[in-house]
Formats: structure tokens, C-alpha cells, sequence
């Protein structure tokens, strides 16, 4: 096996491999227990700039498809594999949009749309 291909095999592994953790974040994040949340309310926090939040969660939300045919010629050898790497790819652009909603909701309805997680969240994106 040549140079390249052992590169493009790594690169690709590292890839998945963000990806992977990436989606596992974003679904433990708002899966966190009641009791954790309203401990998490509990801490004061600044407010959010909730529109800018909401649009950087949308630009994520797209940006998850990024290199997802390299990725498919890489790691995707068979079908089922590829179907798997859409599949997580759709399963976290999906939850993004959700926050990019919940966001732009809470700046009409007000902050309380919010769980602690997606304060949490939008917040990290944001900053």
C-alpha cells in the first residue's frame, strides 16, 4: 500500500472519527436527566445573542455535509456504510435545525423555550 493511500485511509479514519464524536455530542447534550438541568438553571448565566446562536447552528447544520463524498469514497466501501455516514450526517444536521428553531423561538417567546443544554450549546457555537 502506497504513501497516499495510507494519507487518504487516516485522513479519512480521523474524519469519521470527529464525526462520530461530534454527532454523540450533540445528542448526549440534549439528553442530559432532569435533575442535571435544573442544576444547570440554577448557575446564572449571561444572555445569549440568540439570533447570531440560531444562525451559526444553521451554518453547522449545512456544514455537516461537507466532504461527505470523500468521506464515502475513503471509509464508505460498501453501501450499508454509506448509508450509515448519511444517515449520522442527516441524524445531526436534523438536530441543529431543531436548536436553529428553539433559538430563533426563544428570541419571540422569550428564554424559557430554552433547556440549560441548548443555552449551553448555543452559547458554544456562538462564541
Amino acid at each position: 500500500m502506497g504513501v497516499r493511500n495510507r494519507i487518504f485511509i487516516l485522513s479519512g479514519s480521523i474524519l469519521a472519527g470527529l464525526l462520530t464524536i461530534a454527532t454523540v455530542l450533540i445528542l448526549w447534550s440534549t439528553a442530559l436527566s432532569p435533575a442535571r438541568q435544573g442544576q444547570a438553571e440554577a448557575i446564572s448565566e449571561p444572555p445569549l445573542g440568540l439570533e447570531q446562536a440560531a444562525d451559526q447552528a444553521d451554518k453547522l447544520s449545512n456544514k455537516v455535509y461537507s466532504g461527505l463524498d470523500t468521506t464515502k469514497k475513503i471509509i464508505g466501501k460498501t453501501e450499508a456504510r454509506n448509508q450509515a455516514i448519511e444517515k449520522g450526517r442527516d441524524a445531526a444536521s436534523q438536530k441543529l435545525e431543531e436548536l436553529s428553531d428553539r433559538a430563533r423561538q426563544a428570541e419571540t417567546a422569550g428564554e424559557d423555550v430554552l433547556t440549560a443544554t441548548d443555552k449551553r450549546v448555543l452559547k458554544h457555537i456562538s462564541e
